[in-house]
């Protein structure tokens, strides 16, 4: 879940709130997953931080006049 940009959303004038920090938030269900599962996860997000200079971004195409962390729509950069 994003905690960053997206969520914070507008001010009365239509400008982005920028707050201090662009965070994802990951979230994992309790006494669902097995210590493998988990190790599964470790390693996607070891690799995804070790290839971060390849991810370019996205640009919001999208975005409903409420609660646009739930259905706003992206769009890959370059």
């Amino acid at each position: 879940m994003e905690r960053g940009i997206i969520s914070a959303g507008r001010d009365k004038d239509g400008n982005h709130h920028f707050p201090k920090l662009e965070l994802v938030r990951l979230t994992i269900p309790r006494r669902v997953y097995t210590y493998s599962h988990m190790n599964v996860v470790a390693e996607a997000v070891i690799a995804l931080y070790e290839k971060r200079h390849l991810i370019k971004g996205l640009e919001m195409v999208y975005e409903p006049p409420v609660l646009r962390f739930f259905t706003a729509r992206f769009n890959p950069l370059g």
